[in-house]
């Protein structure tokens, strides 16, 4: 099969796509055959290796996974030994959190992972959506979301933030989305009730306050943002902050039980596909394409998202003329 191969951390020059063994289905496992996948801000981690304490996990000072990639979205072409949940031909999306190699043209998912079938008519290009689903939605539920409360997203229109932002009004929040001014309209298409253009004022000034604060895109601060808070209020980013000090003030608030800022780890349930795929059925969630790039042009698509100017997602379209597959 074809493959963004990397032997070695470094930045998106270290990516050959070659030749790679395709792998067959173990017991239990399902072989997908891979349309689309994307590069996110975790693939661009990893394939640099950052931050540094976290190639004690992912190998070091070589990293183990060799095929990155996160999100997936394909057909299944086999099934191993015991699976009783999916058949061949079946399409299907979802994330391979533990193996990525998703930038490839075959990949093997457990039966019991991540995995589910597509809502009927959905192309595979919009189906590689759950990273951000995934973020956001541990974020959401350490907040404890729920109807009638406020919350501003900073940094709405990225992979993250779109998730966020659709998320929390599938929960009956109200949402403020902080954007630059190209993406006012865009926010405004996926429900925000309130937009602010941080190129035109200073979201930290604004005369409001709210139940939660979102840094979907790590460039701002709990000290920063904190007067927004209401009593009893809580923020939170997807990042560590300088310093680290999103995980330290996580720490110091759950001690002193004031809850002032978390920093929830993503966790999978079994039931985080289904409820994806129900709001994605519902259309109370759905994917915002910034690009796409054939697997053999990957090395581009991250560069431009280490620009950190995407809106959305960036796809990788490992069968170039899927994009309008639907069937």
């Amino acid at each position: 099969m074809k493959a963004a191969v990397r032997t070695r951390y470094g930045s998106p020059d270290v990516l050959d796509v070659r030749d790679a063994p395709t792998p067959a289905a173990q017991e239990n496992e399902v072989l997908v055959k891979v349309h689309a996948a994307t590069v996110n801000r975790t693939d661009c981690g990893m394939l640099r290796g950052r931050p540094l304490f976290a190639r004690l996990f992912f190998g070091f000072p070589k990293p183990k996974q060799h095929i990155l990639g996160l999100d997936f979205a394909g057909e299944i072409e086999a099934v191993g030994a015991g699976v009783t949940s999916f058949k061949s031909g079946e399409r299907v999306f979802g994330m391979s959190p533990s193996r990525y190699g998703a930038h490839a043209e075959y990949l093997c998912v457990p039966e019991s992972g991540t995995i589910t079938t597509l809502p009927e008519n959905t192309p595979y290009q919009e189906a590689v959506l759950c990273e951000g689903a995934w973020y956001a939605g541990g974020i959401l539920r350490g907040f404890g979301v729920k109807s009638g409360d406020k919350i501003l997203i900073y940094g709405a229109s990225g992979a993250i933030g779109i998730a966020a932002l659709q998320l929390a009004k599938a929960e009956g929040a109200e949402v403020t989305a902080v954007v630059a001014l190209r993406h006012i309209e865009l926010v405004k298409s996926l429900g925000a009730d309130h937009v602010i253009d941080y190129t035109a004022q200073d979201f930290t000034q604004i005369d409001q306050t709210f139940n939660f604060v979102l840094d979907a895109v790590g460039k701002t601060t709990y000290f920063k943002c904190r007067k927004l808070l209401k009593p009893g209020g809580t923020f939170s980013a997807t990042d560590l902050g300088p310093w680290g000090q999103n995980a330290w003030l996580a720490i110091w608030s759950s001690i002193t039980r004031r809850k002032r800022v978390i920093f929830p780890l993503p966790a999978l349930s079994k039931t985080f596909m289904s409820s994806v795929k129900t709001l994605m059925e519902a259309g109370l969630f759905r994917a915002v394409i910034d690009r796409s790039y054939p697997l053999d042009e990957i090395a581009n698509a991250y560069r431009y998202v280490e620009t950190e100017q995407k809106t959305g997602i960036v796809v990788i379209s490992v069968i170039p003329d899927d994009r309008n597959d639907s069937a």
